[in-house]
């Protein structure tokens, strides 16, 4: 009789460390679980994509304005990207032809309606990544002063369109400067990642 009550006794405590155990490890498992993918969504979130790019890392750029201002705007925003240290944008000299061409203009209207920036270019299609081989950008001046945006903002902008020029996406992260519609942010930490990936890959 004792033994039959012993051998229950076992047999019970058994089944709840077994229960026990199991719940463990599937709470061990859980978390486990919940952090990759955390970690996971963390590493992939901010990442500006790239479409494209120059076959070569010295690029050369004219400015197109009669306005001192907006000639110092885009100098600012090449200053920008040199200091990336990715590619070279180089004036062109007199005479020479420019991969891209910087300019602003009184009104700027696409298919996409009124913006403060745009950058047209031609490229040939290549697998994995397309060849640029002429780019211009443009600044709408009527659209930066109807919404007073500041030097430091049209520099934005004007960064932001070079970006285009030299082969990057919008991105979906409000920190890139690559983000579609934001006058605040600069080059980010994603946007010298996705640049040195379009010209060092």
């Amino acid at each position: 009789m004792i033994i039959r009550i012993l051998r229950k006794w076992v047999f019970s405590m058994l089944a709840k460390i077994t229960k026990w155990t199991i719940l463990m490890i599937a709470t061990i498992a859980l978390t486990i679980s919940t952090c990759g993918s955390t970690i996971f969504a963390a590493a992939t979130a901010a990442r500006t994509p790239s479409w494209g790019s120059w076959d070569d890392t010295t690029i050369t750029y004219k400015t197109e304005n009669a306005s001192s201002y907006y000639k110092n705007i885009w100098q600012d925003a090449v200053k920008r990207w040199n200091k990336v240290g990715v590619v070279k944008l180089k004036a062109a000299t007199t005479g020479e032809k420019a991969d891209i061409t910087l300019t602003s203009s009184a009104s700027l209207s696409t298919q996409g309606g009124k913006l403060a920036g745009y950058t047209n270019y031609s490229y040939y299609k290549k697998s994995g990544s397309d060849q640029i081989v002429s780019a211009k950008s443009t600044l709408n001046r009527s659209l930066l002063s109807k919404y007073n945006y500041t030097k430091s903002q049209r520099t934005n902008v004007a960064t932001h369109e070079i970006g285009h020029a030299l082969g990057l996406s919008h991105s979906p992260s409000k920190s890139s400067v690559m983000y579609a519609s934001d006058r605040y942010a600069s080059i980010d930490h994603q946007d010298k990642v996705a640049l040195d990936n379009a010209y060092n890959n």
